[in-house]
């Protein structure tokens, strides 16, 4: 796998069973480039593969490699590696599609994917989750540990089945996808599946673009990455260095964040003594104040801080509220990326914060 040939661009499409996943494909398949040969990877957890079957009748131009019984994400994941590297040997896709179980955890895939071995062969572009908008009131998905992590690694969130829940359940969902962190990277409501193919091409990280916008988007109005035999019309010349940095101050509030990219490590240890030194042992006022004097930090006005963070150990997610630290394993895999917000009247000197942040890295950027 050491060939000096153009990355294949792979798309992960995930969602909890009988969200419509197969459909969303095969309206893909449907709508992909008449000139281009894609591939697509289907995992079902039971032994007799349906939707490979469905999906290989979808036109020309197409490769299906089934992989039943059990999950990619886990129990077969060597059987997963001796695909991918047999799709990469042999007549290279445009583009591959990997559809895991709705009973996995796509995060194994996306790991498997950046592993040195595969990691110059193929090219992880955006993930794409699909949402039922029902299911939101419905504790059997809501708590369940798959359906959570599924919706954590969306960098795409599609709002599939809207004909068929009512406006309350999908303002529900739209709420719920304005409010996680990291944003994703657009989030569009479907019918049948059916979603703008350019969504597999959203620009991961957008941060870095100065002709990107910010916000969640509804549409699919972010800068493209560059598609195999297709050139984007518009490219900045540079983007920004590694880590991004981005303050902004409105109404007595400051925050400023910084994201890092996937590959970097960072020492489990040191992001969580770093998230200790933002509450203060010392006396109560300072405490309330959320001021470290001891550490240097000098965050008066404290009031959030939380990242993701790609570790020696796993990916984890840190929280710091009113005091409180908590950490938890995290699906999330874009980047790695910390945030702080403080209410004062003006905004403090982020510097030393930023020299801790990075003294907590065990690898270059």
């Amino acid at each position: 796998m050491s060939e000096a040939r153009t990355p294949i661009p792979v798309n992960i499409v995930t969602g909890f069973l009988g969200v419509g996943k197969t459909t969303a494909l095969m309206n893909l398949l449907a709508n992909k480039p008449t000139n281009e040969y894609w591939a697509i990877v289907v995992n079902e957890f039971g032994e007799v593969g349906i939707d490979g079957a469905s999906l290989s009748v979808a036109g020309e131009g197409l490769q299906v490699a089934e992989v039943p019984g059990g999950c990619i994400c886990c129990t077969t994941s060597p059987q997963l590696r001796v695909t991918l590297t047999k799709l990469a040997r042999g007549i290279r896709p445009d583009r591959l599609l990997i559809e895991p179980s709705g009973l996995g955890h796509p995060a194994g895939i996306v790991d498997l994917l950046r592993d040195p071995m595969l990691a110059s062969a193929f090219e992880l572009r955006a993930i794409v989750t699909l949402l039922d908008p029902r299911h939101l009131n419905d504790s059997r998905y809501t708590t369940h540990e798959t359906w959570r992590d599924q919706l954590q690694l969306a960098d795409v969130l599609i709002l599939n089945k809207c004909d068929l829940a009512d406006a309350e359940q999908i303002a529900i969902a739209e709420k719920m996808a304005a409010a996680q962190f990291p944003p994703k990277l657009a989030v569009a409501h479907a019918r049948q599946g059916v979603f703008a193919p350019e969504m597999l091409d959203l620009e991961l990280h957008p941060e870095r673009w100065p002709d990107v916008p910010e916000s969640i988007a509804q549409t699919h109005s972010h800068r493209l990455m560059p598609r195999r035999k297709v050139s984007v019309a518009t490219e900045p010349t540079e983007p920004t260095a590694w880590p991004v940095r981005k303050q902004q101050s409105s109404m007595g509030s400051h925050s400023c964040g910084w994201i890092f990219p996937p590959q970097v490590l960072f020492a489990s240890a040191k992001v969580a003594a770093l998230f200790d030194e933002l509450s203060p042992q010392g006396e109560q006022g300072a405490l309330e104040s959320g001021l470290n004097a001891e550490a240097g930090l000098s965050l008066r006005g404290l009031s959030r801080a939380k990242g993701v963070f790609q570790t020696e150990r796993d990916w984890y997610r840190f929280d710091w509220v009113e005091g409180m630290v908590g950490a938890a394993p995290s699906a999330y895999r874009r980047d790695s990326r910390f945030e702080v917000i403080v209410q004062a009247s003006a905004a403090p000197d982020w510097a030393p914060l930023e020299a801790r942040l990075l003294a907590c890295l065990m690898t270059p950027l």
